[in-house]
């Protein structure tokens, strides 16, 4: 196994293997594949994004935290990440990890409608609900790894790759069964009114937030609404909606063609100055510092 070769040598390898493949009533979009190599002390600030995010901890550890929940990942362990989840993560210099990142999307094979539990498309539904958490590997997932990546380098096709995926999209799926009797309550079943503010978050799609909308749409005034939401949370809906608002931003600054004033204009935020004011505050670096950071962390 030799990462360091394989991540000069394959680059341009693994970006071929990167889009769609149908398999029975699914289509899996592969979005991005990694080897990380840390090498020093770092922080990836709190973000959510719409693709699975899968990671393995090969060597060294890496600390992330999974919405409230501190998590310490160590070699021959791994998590997921479903699509929304809140994650940030914290990598040590005196034991830098080595791993593998995997990113992924699905949706039904055009006509399909009803989906079986038992499916291809069904096993995949059930990642959606994965508990956050460091995972044991008990399942041959680093030997199924790192024949993925000595056949793309010994020259197998992108097809064929991709398929090797797939299978550990199978093998996942299969932990997701067995973990499920043991998984800790899940976000649906919280308070009902901050599920309704969570389900209206995730849904929106507008350039900005809006408080009032949001409260007229569970038919409360914006005041009693934001008591409520205090009294529940211990923040206020304009700090639950900045923090969004912000992990947005920060996924928009991985796009090196959009303008920092654009940033914060698709992020929901009236003006450069405000957006980069509070950046600042909650992640202690400008908005073009961290994107200069995320770049370094990238290559």
């Amino acid at each position: 196994m030799d990462l360091k070769k394989w991540r000069n040598e394959l680059a341009s390898v693994l970006n071929g293997i990167c889009g769609e493949i149908a398999v029975g009533d699914a289509v899996v979009d592969w979005v991005d594949i990694v080897i990380e190599q840390t090498g020093g002390s770092g922080k990836c600030p709190p973000h959510a994004h719409t693709w699975y995010e899968f990671n393995y901890v090969l060597s060294g550890r890496m600390q992330t935290r999974f919405i409230d929940q501190d998590v310490m990942v160590h070699a021959g362990e791994f998590f997921l990440i479903p699509p929304g989840m809140t994650h940030a993560h914290d990598y040590s210099r005196e034991d830098p990890h080595e791993g593998i990142c995997l990113r992924w999307r699905f949706r039904p094979s055009p006509g399909e409608v009803d989906t079986a539990d038992d499916s291809f498309l069904g096993r995949l539904g059930r990642l959606k609900d994965w508990p956050p958490g460091a995972y044991r590997d008990n399942d041959g997932i680093r030997s199924l790894l790192l024949q993925f990546f000595a056949e793309a380098e010994s020259g197998r096709s992108p097809f064929y790759l991709r398929l090797l995926l797939v299978q550990l999209l199978e093998v996942l799926s299969g932990v997701t069964v067995r973990h499920a009797s043991v998984a800790t309550e899940p976000v649906q079943a919280r308070d009902a009114l901050l599920r309704k503010v969570e389900v209206y978050l995730e849904d929106f799609r507008g350039d900005r937030l809006n408080v009032e909308a949001l409260a007229a749409s569970l038919h409360m005034s914006y005041g009693h609404l934001s008591r409520l939401y205090k009294q529940k949370t211990g923040r206020t809906l304009i700090e639950e909606m900045n923090r969004i608002r912000l992990d947005k931003a920060c996924e928009l600054l991985l796009q090196p063609s959009l303008l920092i004033k654009e940033v914060a204009e698709q992020a929901g935020f009236p003006d450069i100055y405000y957006f980069s004011k509070a950046f600042k505050k909650k992640y202690g670096i400008s908005p073009l510092t961290y994107r200069k950071q995320q770049a370094c962390l990238a290559k």
